[in-house]
């Protein structure tokens, strides 16, 4: 829960720009205005010199230029934001009886350029698998699960299926507007072991390919003849093929998004002589840096993270995303599978299932549409987020956007959670037959985009 409204929670950089902090609650109030002290730290250390009138790189002096106690208990601080870097307002409260004895409550503010100013930031998974394939929980089920996570967007994504995705966005985009819900699979080219993600695209590549297999074969083969075959032993239809597969994608208008390559069951799925051609010769628009692979596989993320490290190292730099590849949301602890056929399963209480929100990606785009989500992948403005269970996350992507992100994931996103989760909740309720539900959906309507804009927008609050 937090205690305070920080308000905008995210500035420009190279300007004086005001702050409120407004407490929630009565034991969070301010005291009296004579017994505080207001002090504006940058994290980066880049500050405005008074004297000089210059930015320099001397972390030393407190960069508020004043503030004031409201008689609704807001506190305004008017303060120089320089660079683009994390910065710290801390307010030292003193003691009337004590002098000696202070108490600090601290609060962060991140200032950003005008490019990444523009741009807001958008939680979101779309290697998500239902009932509709081998996934455990049906489409709309699994969506309110993820909105419940705190997910702007999401995208069903079933094996070789791609009408689950269209079933839920049809059932819940007019009950939920703030979460967008957009079409997906996961492709599957006859005679090709590599696994693709079509996101956002208008139609089924999946369909394309198996509904007539006599073309496909055709075209993949006119792809082949422009692939120079440089790897002695190598079969290149697979290369050819996925090439197809991404052009498909594309002229749908969506993200081709080349999946988790070391995935191994009692070998690598797709061989390293496959894997290399297809980052070497890099058709795809996004690598799925991350997902699909649980505590004892830890290996599968390591190497693909190593491989990204790699790449990067000889020139060849594509964006990365974190993906889930989540098979369930819902785990039932207390059923044994070795005991289930004899006792069955008990569904009373169950805890989120592994993989469900532990690999997801942070996108900051113009808007939370498919159009606007696929130019800030491509244009790196993501990154790619490893945050199993009871673990700290950890962020991979260009370091200037991985600062930022990490920022939002302490100050921003756990807050904006708790909008979507009350959402979530109701969406269940609502799934569950409780229709008089969707009245109070549709009243909460709005609220988590409010409070986006809030953290960016000082007018709207």
């Amino acid at each position: 829960m937090n205690y305070y409204d920080v308000f905008p929670l995210v500035v420009p950089s190279n300007q004086s720009c005001e702050i409120r902090i407004r407490p929630r609650f009565e034991h969070a109030f301010f005291p009296a205005a004579e017994n505080l002290t207001v002090v504006h730290l940058s994290v980066d250390g880049l500050e405005f010199h008074r004297e000089s009138g210059e930015a320099l790189w001397e972390p030393s002096e407190n960069q508020i230029q004043s503030w004031q106690l409201a008689a609704d208990g807001t506190l305004h601080i008017q303060s120089m934001f320089l660079g683009e870097q994390e910065h710290i307002i801390q307010v030292k409260i003193r003691n009337p009886q004590d002098s000696g004895i202070k108490t600090i409550r601290s609060f962060r503010v991140y200032s950003v350029e005008p490019d990444l100013y523009a741009l807001r930031p958008l939680k979101g998974d779309f290697h998500i698998h239902t009932n509709r394939s081998d996934g455990r929980e049906c489409p709309c089920y699994v969506a309110a699960r993820y909105r419940q996570a705190g997910f702007d967007f999401a995208a069903i994504s079933d094996h070789m299926r791609y009408a689950p995705s269209l079933e839920a966005k049809e059932y819940w985009e007019n009950l939920v507007p703030d979460f967008k819900l957009y079409p997906g699979e996961e492709v599957h080219a006859t005679g090709n072991p590599v696994h693709i993600i079509n996101f956002g695209s208008s139609f089924s590549v999946n369909q394309k390919c198996f509904n007539d297999e006599e073309t496909y074969r055709r075209e993949v083969q006119r792809y082949l003849q422009d692939i120079p075959q440089q790897v002695p032993g190598l079969d290149y239809f697979p290369v050819a093929s996925s090439e197809w597969v991404f052009d498909q994608i594309r002229a749908g208008g969506g993200l081709a998004v080349f999946c988790h390559p070391y995935w191994y069951t009692t070998r690598y799925v797709i061989n390293e002589g496959l894997i290399s051609e297809i980052f070497r010769r890099r058709r795809f628009d996004a690598f799925e840096l991350l997902g699909g692979f649980y505590r004892h596989q830890p290996r599968s993320n390591n190497y693909q993270v190593l491989r990204w490290c790699e790449e990067r190292s000889r020139g060849n730099r594509f964006p990365v995303v974190g993906l889930s590849d989540s098979h369930g949301t819902d785990l039932f602890p207390l059923s044994k599978l070795g005991i289930d056929s004899s006792l069955g399963i008990s569904y009373t209480q169950s805890r989120d299932a592994d993989l469900f929100n532990w690999y997801y990606t942070i996108v900051l785009a113009k808007e939370n549409s498919v159009p606007a989500i696929i130019e800030a992948i491509r244009n790196h403005h993501c990154a790619a987020i490893d945050a199993p269970a009871g673990e700290r996350p950890n962020v991979y992507g260009d370091f200037r956007i991985g600062k930022y992100v990490n920022f939002l994931l302490r100050e921003y996103f756990p807050v904006h959670q708790n909008f979507c989760q009350e959402e979530g909740s109701l969406m269940l309720d609502y799934l569950a037959g409780e229709k008089e539900m969707g009245t109070v959906l549709q009243s909460l309507s709005g609220r988590s985009t409010r409070f986006r804009e809030a953290c960016f927008c000082p007018s709207k609050v």
